[in-house]
């Protein structure tokens, strides 16, 4: 694996990469940050990103951020240094101001499915907070270790009554007597592929009690690095057709368009 980080102006040693003890993303998790995606030295949706973090720097009203102007040469200049292949390029800000983008060459499997357990009352449908990338992510990362401690590559996150939101990770959808669905952005991530996905295939966003997805005949996820991936047994029991023709579809067609 190959990483190459930028912190702050400059290129440095990942190894003696640090923040400041008074960074307010160090002390409070005041900040936000974007995961990307790269290939050969180039970030396809690196706009998308940049516009969706300016968003959530005005909603936040968070004062004194690195220049978005910045923040693409910085993210530009380690996916360069990448170059070919794919990777992961990840964009931290904070109000130090700190910009601090951090890349590392990724293999991406094009057959990949991720096992699932959920997670009831994980899921908080209008917390607002969560609609924006915050570095206060522990929630989220604590889902995700209690998938891996029992096994599975993933969580989905329900609320108190059973309702599916999103994945710890990633959005989540499902496949319904033919019909894709997702939740709202109302307390999930506005995800890039997301955005994507209801752009090139019909989406009808709805709340979906426990009983409807639990018998969907297809679930999948959706992220901006690896973009869709079929989940195929969650809680134990397996999903429908899962990996079926509408994930198997919708990945080809992100893949196209994530690879130029």
């Amino acid at each position: 694996m190959k990483r190459i980080v930028w912190l702050n102006g400059a290129l440095v040693d990942p190894a003696g990469a640090s923040l400041s003890i008074d960074d307010p993303g160090v002390r409070h998790g005041v900040g936000l940050f974007e995961t990307m995606r790269s290939q050969d030295g180039v970030i396809p949706w690196l706009e998308r990103h940049l516009a969706r973090l300016e968003r959530s720097i005005a909603a936040l009203e968070l004062e004194g951020m690195p220049p978005i102007g910045e923040v693409r040469d910085a993210a530009s200049l380690v996916a360069a240094a990448l170059d070919t292949g794919a990777a992961r390029i990840r964009v931290t800000v904070t109000p130090h101001p700190t910009l601090l983008v951090d890349g590392a060459t990724t293999e991406i499997d094009p057959h990949m499915t991720l096992t699932a357990v959920s997670i009831r009352g994980a899921w908080h449908p209008h917390r607002l907070i969560a609609q924006h990338k915050t570095l206060s992510f522990l929630e989220w990362r604590d889902a995700q270790r209690q998938a891996q401690a029992v096994g599975a590559d993933t969580a989905l996150l329900l609320d108190s009554d059973g309702r599916l939101g999103e994945a710890a990770t990633a959005n989540v959808f499902c496949v319904i007597r033919g019909e894709i669905v997702t939740a709202p952005v109302s307390g999930i991530l506005p995800g890039l592929t997301r955005e994507v996905v209801m752009q090139i295939a019909p989406v009808r966003e709805v709340i979906l009690d426990e009983p409807a997805w639990r018998s969907a005949a297809e679930i999948f996820v959706t992220s901006a690095v690896r973009g869709v991936i079929p989940i195929v047994r969650c809680d134990g029991r397996d999903v429908g057709l899962s990996p079926g023709p509408v994930a198997t579809d919708l990945r080809q067609l992100v893949d196209a368009l994530l690879t130029g």
